[in-house]
């Protein structure tokens, strides 16, 4: 599945809390309009405030400063509160979801799937999911928004200083970009790494007394150290992407200030351009505002590379189809008589060469005592966990008072 198809598979679960969504949204775009609105204000205190000694006009300024602080606080609180609600029961119907998934899922899968990797894709990569709803995609709005209000105010005021002062910020979109590209298959090698590490934990905390019985103790130590080493490995290369990309970015952004201060003081000089003292100021703040959401698109990118990749695990489970289902048309199982006959079952575990049973014709009526005897693998208990039934038979039919248990349901609420 493309990434483009897990992204849209996960916007899906925003659907039953569109109304918070919407609350979000708009207070991410009411945040980041007074953000910008106030080195415009920085702009007119120095050109009119202060160049013309306009004592009154700069008082109004600062009070207006304030309640814009105190307005965009509020708006603020409100897109942080509901993204993170919604965020989080996201996370709730996902766990849900997926831990129903696998109660009604047959032996077959879980003889086949291992419970640290279910734990790790119904835990850390759900939890992944629910930062990138919480962060990466409220505050992935809130930071395109304010680099493009910041970039069309700039352009508006004076277009030859914007584009000077902008044009260090194209390498660094492209760096973003390859950024990005490397993020998302590093992330997929640690989920995968501490899927193993969840495996091993689990695998040994079972079997311990098999463990310690056989003095394996040191082998497993070694054997878990070993994983351990890998994922702190992998973990420490994504690192040293993500710490050459900030760097970077802090150098473009003072390269982009010197820039404004440089060529802003030469044409307010020479008078090019109507650029004024207010307008350098203002820039200069603009440079700095942008500063910070730059700096986090990185950051950005990289939830939304781990929402996606823990998204692409969690529909793994959530695809895989449920090999033991009930007929459309199944009936409430009645008042149950307790007769239960094999007719010419064969089964065969997934994957497995051989049928563990085949052509078994078998009849036991309430109050008999049928033995099943053989060796260790045989499949008695196979044949018992055909009966509730635990597993499908491959071919021929089991029946309980004449009814194939494919054709009734365990109780109403299972069809």
């Amino acid at each position: 599945m493309s990434s483009i198809r897990v992204w849209k598979r996960m916007m899906r679960y925003l659907r039953p809390y569109r109304g918070w969504a919407v609350i979000a949204v708009i207070g991410t775009i009411a945040s980041t309009g007074l953000s910008i609105a106030i080195p415009t204000i920085l702009r007119d205190v120095v050109d009119i405030g202060i160049q013309r000694a306009e004592g009154g006009y700069m008082l109004a300024a600062g009070l207006l400063v304030v309640g814009l602080g105190v307005l965009r606080g509020v708006v603020g609180f409100a897109f942080r509160y509901f993204g993170e609600t919604l965020s989080h029961y996201i996370a709730f119907d996902i766990r849900n979801e997926v831990y129903n998934k696998v109660q009604n899922q047959s032996f077959t899968f879980h003889d086949t799937s291992q419970t640290g990797t279910l734990i790790t894709r119904a835990i850390s990569d759900v939890a992944e999911i629910q930062r990138y709803f919480a962060y990466g995609l409220i505050d992935g709005i809130n930071t395109s928004l304010l680099i493009l209000g910041v970039t069309v105010i700039m352009f508006l005021t004076s277009p030859v200083l914007a584009l000077i002062t902008l044009l260090p910020l194209i390498p660094l979109a492209y760096f973003s970009r390859n950024f990005a590209m490397s993020v998302d298959p590093a992330w997929k090698k640690i989920m995968d790494r501490l899927q193993v590490l969840g495996n091993r934990i689990q695998e040994t905390a079972l079997g311990a007394e098999v463990v310690r019985a056989f003095a394996r103790e040191p082998y497993e130590i070694r054997k878990f150290a070993d994983d351990n080493e890998q994922l702190y490995q992998d973990s420490v290369t994504l690192v040293r992407r993500w710490g050459n990309y900030i760097p970077l970015s802090m150098f473009i952004i003072a390269f982009s200030t010197g820039l404004v201060l440089f060529f802003g003081g030469l044409m307010e000089r020479s008078g090019f351009g109507g650029v004024t003292v207010g307008i350098v100021v203002s820039f200069n703040a603009y440079v700095l505002m942008l500063a910070m959401p730059i700096r986090f698109l990185g950051f950005v990118i990289l939830l939304i590379s781990q929402g996606i990749s823990s998204a692409r695990r969690v529909f793994e489970i959530l695809d895989t189809p449920e090999k033991l289902t009930s007929k459309p048309n199944a009936q409430k199982m009645p008042d149950m008589q307790g007769v239960v006959r094999f007719e010419n079952v064969t089964f065969a575990h997934e994957n497995a060469g051989i049928p563990s049973l085949k052509n078994i014709n078998l009849e036991a009526r309430p109050g008999e005592e049928v033995a099943l005897h053989g060796p260790t693998g045989s499949g008695e208990s196979t044949l018992v966990d055909l009966i509730p039934p635990f597993y499908d038979v491959t071919e021929g039919a089991e029946t309980i008072d004449g009814d194939d248990v494919r054709e009734i349901v365990e109780s109403e609420e299972r069809v």
